[in-house]
């Protein structure tokens, strides 16, 4: 999979360098506020004027629009590393004296995500957001090769956020804007899930098998966007940081993320583009006294941070004379580092639809 993201931001890059005929008319989005107009020539009826589908709260609207999305996630996760290099599992599973005798093989993340935008200002876009989790983990007991599966699904984290268009700039060619988000990170995950696990029975599932964080917390961002007639471009840093347990005694490692991105105008309704996402995060803080200890490294809460960088292409559709969008993002770690052992990211991918009104 990494090798084919390689080849394919070579040949990406061939594609984007070929140029289409005629150039797009930019025009003002939104409505002028009582505070001026703050969009100059931004062009909103481009198909790169959004960042790839990946990306959250990554544009604003103008006076009185709304926009409804949804986006469907997959990731896959296979091999357990430590530090930056894949190790066998049976290096740390097995009989005694091994520090545990099962090993997670695999899993798979499935995550739906319902969002609505409203801008009540040319400055100001409230944000909403909502996601339904469906995870699987495979396991292998290296002490008498029997092998099982854990599941759980339910409701995820759900955030509300404010984002403020600040800044226009305006060069000889480029348009330029930026704008802040502040989000507040809302417990309404499931941390409490169980499943059978062999010898145990019916039991509190391990930290990753729950469906999010279940902790109150702040979401900060810093959003920058830039285009020409048929160039774009951006970049966005952005963290989650909790400030609070979760009602089972724990909270998530705080994440920090960086990610920048250049999409390229193919026509008038279609465009490419390619991202780079560096990301890193802590380990859990606390403990689920809930959570027996396990023999499985997924049941320590030092072993849960860790560091990746991923690279992604994409393609966003503007359907012509709508509001509506659709975008696609598949994307692969090009680089990780994590705290393990612990199952590291193999591929992912992100299909979703925008509809603005």
């Amino acid at each position: 999979m990494k090798f084919f993201i390689l080849i394919s931001f070579l040949t990406t890059s061939f594609l984007l360098a070929h140029t289409p005929d005629g150039r797009v008319q930019t025009r003002t989005s939104g409505k002028s506020g009582s505070n001026g107009d703050f969009s100059h020539n931004w062009s909103t009826s481009r198909p790169d004027s959004h960042a790839p589908i990946g990306v959250m709260g990554d544009h604003t609207h103008g006076a009185g629009e709304f926009m409804l999305s949804y986006r469907y996630m997959f990731m896959r996760m296979e091999q357990n590393y430590n530090g930056d290099h894949s190790i066998a599992d049976s290096s740390f599973a097995g009989p005694p004296p091994a520090p545990f005798r099962v090993a997670p093989t695999d899993m798979e993340m499935r995550m739906h995500m319902l969002g609505a935008m409203y801008a009540p200002t040319d400055r100001l876009t409230l944000m909403g957001m909502c996601n339904l989790v469906d995870l699987s983990m495979n396991h292998r007991n290296l002490a008498n090769g029997m092998q099982f599966k854990t599941e759980s699904s339910g409701m995820g984290d759900s955030s509300l956020t404010a984002l403020y268009h600040f800044w226009d700039g305006q060069g000889r060619i480029q348009q330029e804007r930026a704008h802040l988000g502040l989000g507040i990170l809302l417990p309404t995950a499931e941390v409490d899930k169980q499943d059978v696990i062999p010898g145990p029975g019916t039991t509190r599932l391990p930290y990753p098998m729950q469906l999010g964080a279940g902790s109150w917390g702040i979401s900060p961002s810093l959003t920058y966007l830039a285009q020409i007639p048929d160039w774009s471009w951006g970049g966005q840093l952005s963290a989650r940081i909790y400030l609070a347990n979760n009602d089972e005694g724990y909270h998530l490692g705080n994440s920090w993320k960086a990610t920048a991105w250049a999409g390229r105008r193919l026509n008038e309704w279609l465009s490419l583009s390619a991202r780079l996402t560096g990301s890193t995060w802590g380990n859990i803080s606390g403990r689920d006294a809930n959570l027996l200890p396990l023999p499985v490294p997924t049941a320590d809460p030092k072993r849960r941070g860790g560091s990746r960088l991923d690279g992604s292409l994409g393609l966003n559709l503007q359907i012509p004379g709508t509001g509506a969008r659709i975008g696609l993002e598949v994307g692969a770690p090009l680089w990780q580092d994590l705290d393990g052992p612990q199952l590291g990211s193999e591929w992912w991918t992100i299909l979703g639809s925008q509809f603005a009104f």
